[in-house]
């Protein structure tokens, strides 16, 4: 990674907006990304992503606004020799073995990473001198992952990068992604696992129909949300009272609901329930986060 990338934003991006037609798919974004941080850029399908995406990497141009990497105009020879990308979708060379293809793409960076640390990053090791014709879907995956790393890049762009994935490959991804920008590498990701989000990312930006929607850290989110799941158990042939079913569900002997005073709610269980066992107050996860602000319109 270059010492230039230090001191200025992987990303800048400010007012970006983009038609197609009469179709506003992006309005006035404006996102950063600082080195060492991972980014998740979320939204339902057509809320932009994909459009901030190729506006963000250079593919397209923006009608309004500019976009830099590393204080580069995106797209630019200077920006793209920072950057690493994972596609949705990737083609490679049918008669090469994955680790011809590695090795290709390795020689075209000054201070690749060592193709044998990818190879086990990856789970590669029983494919890699195979010839890419029969590989399924998602050991063409692990490949297009492998590749995004390749050139020991400043910045990765990880657009659903474990579509078609099994959970180790799924696994291996967020270990290796994790530890790249804690290394000090800077990524952008999107994702549907909302799991994935959740263990990588430092901060979450949310579109909605091509405008920002919400941004912060997922304890900034939570904290707005301001709900905790509250969880327990009550002895079988306990009593049960009645105000219970206002505030929880229950499965078999396990209660569990969502509530703005999970202190308050938990003391009064404990007050009229001396069969309680097992209780547990925890954050909701990203995905019940988001849903919950969703439900009360608090986005």
């Amino acid at each position: 990674m270059t010492g230039r990338t230090a001191t200025v934003p992987a990303i800048s991006a400010r007012g970006l907006g983009k038609r197609f037609g009469r179709i506003e798919a992006l309005a006035d974004l404006s996102l950063e990304l600082r080195r060492g941080e991972a980014l998740g850029l979320i939204g339902t399908n057509g809320a932009g992503k994909t459009t901030a995406l190729t506006l963000l990497q250079g593919l397209r141009r923006a009608d309004t606004g500019r976009a830099e990497i590393f204080g580069h105009p995106a797209g630019s020879v200077a920006a793209r020799r920072h950057v690493g990308i994972t596609p949705q979708n990737a083609d490679f060379p049918e008669q090469m073995s994955a680790r011809e293809v590695l090795a290709y793409a390795a020689a075209h960076f000054e201070r690749p990473q060592p193709v044998g640390e990818l190879v086990a990053a990856f789970g590669l090791e029983r494919l890699v001198d195979r010839r890419m014709d029969g590989f399924s879907g998602g050991e063409l995956r692990r490949v297009a992952l492998a590749l995004a790393f390749v050139g020991n890049p400043d910045l990765v762009f990880a657009d659903e990068p474990t579509a078609g994935l099994d959970t180790g490959g799924q696994d291996m991804f967020k270990a290796y992604a994790r530890a790249y920008v804690e290394g000090g590498g800077s990524l952008l990701l999107t994702s549907h696992h909302w799991d994935e989000i959740e263990h990588i990312c430092d901060r979450i930006v949310m579109i909605d129909r091509g405008r920002l929607l919400l941004e912060g850290t997922l304890d900034d989110i939570r904290r707005k949300a301001g709900r905790n799941r509250i969880s327990f158990r009550i002895a079988e042939s306990a009593p049960v009272p009645s105000w219970l079913d206002e505030h929880f569900q229950r499965e078999g002997q396990r209660w569990s609901g969502v509530s703005a005073d999970s202190d308050g709610l938990a003391r009064r269980l404990i007050a009229d329930l001396p069969a309680l066992q097992d209780i547990h107050i925890e954050p909701l996860d990203l995905k019940e986060t988001i849903a919950q602000m969703q439900m009360e319109r608090t986005i």
